[in-house]
């Protein structure tokens, strides 16, 4: 096994530099500029071995990418422009030099396509492999899942179910790559920040992650399954993983969004609280299940 040196520089080579850090990897903290005139948004996730993959599934440039990918994915639903992250290694013994280089490839390259910098990190042993992503983005007005209104459209940007759908045996080479490589919707996010009231990522299932939204917006919704951008219904509802974009949009600003962002209207917010589904107009029962709890 490399020691921790070894492995930090092995780590950090495919990395470039980035725009407006101050104080980049090496010391105890970093230091960035952000621009004038933004807010700094805040995210951290983590990838944790048998929790959200398996090496039997994905190779390292994949857990690399997928890694920077859910967090980027968090900034997206703020509206956020991604700029600088942190990255905490866990790793057990038996690491490779290898292994830990292809965790880095994939990240770095997914940390290119968005101009997203790394800034600093922390290595150390555990029983499996972890990696625990903070990434910081700017936006001069986050979206939050606060402040959806009754009559706000519901609206789908992205996919959903095809990551769950990547898990079963004979998953077509698109669902296995949603399920692998998710691509975050960074770019329709800063657009639909302009026109949403509220947003969060489906990371957790379509219905859980509504949930989430209407608690912190003090809303109901009323959703058309039959509209929802999916080809298995199940999955969609409840499958997770998607990192797919749900908005609540004013009436009036609808239209302009549809011409910015490629999305689809899936219901609207309601008074009261809860969701009701319906599927070709008919009511349709919420499945026991509705998404995943880290927890249970």
């Amino acid at each position: 096994m490399p020691s921790e040196l070894e492995l930090i520089e092995a780590f950090l080579a495919p990395f470039p530099g980035g725009e407006r850090v101050v104080i980049g990897p090496g010391s105890d903290c970093a230091a960035v500029r952000p621009a004038r005139g933004m807010k700094l948004v805040v995210t951290t996730d983590a990838v944790v071995e048998r929790v959200h993959f398996s090496w039997l599934r994905f190779t390292p440039e994949d857990v690399g990418w997928k890694s920077l990918a859910v967090n980027l994915s968090d900034l997206a639903a703020a509206g956020a422009r991604p700029r600088w992250f942190l990255c905490a290694l866990a790793v057990p013994r038996g690491t490779t030099l290898r292994q830990a280089s292809g965790v880095a490839r994939g990240m770095a390259q997914l940390a290119r396509r968005h101009r997203c910098a790394l800034i600093g990190g922390n290595v150390t042993a555990a029983s499996a492999w972890s990696v625990t992503i903070t990434a910081l983005g700017e936006a001069a007005r986050p979206l939050s899942r606060a402040g959806a209104r009754p009559g706000d459209a519901l609206v789908v940007v992205g996919r959903l179910g095809e990551a769950a759908a990547g898990l079963r045996p004979g998953a077509s080479a698109a669902e296995s790559k949603a399920q692998r490589r998710p691509e975050p919707l960074v770019r329709e996010g800063m657009k639909a920040n302009a026109f949403a009231s509220a947003a969060v990522d489906v990371s957790d299932g379509f219905l859980r992650d509504l949930g989430h939204l209407l608690r912190e917006s003090r809303c109901g919704a009323q959703v058309e399954c039959s509209l929802l951008p999916a080809r298995d219904l199940d999955l969609a509802l409840s499958g997770g993983e998607d990192y797919a974009l749900l908005l609540s949009v004013p009436r009036r600003k609808l239209a302009a969004l549809q011409r910015a962002v490629r999305c689809i209207e899936v219901g609207r917010i309601v008074r009261g609280s809860g969701i009701q589904l319906t599927e070709h107009g008919r009511p349709r029962p919420l499945p026991r299940v509705t998404g995943f709890d880290h927890l249970k």
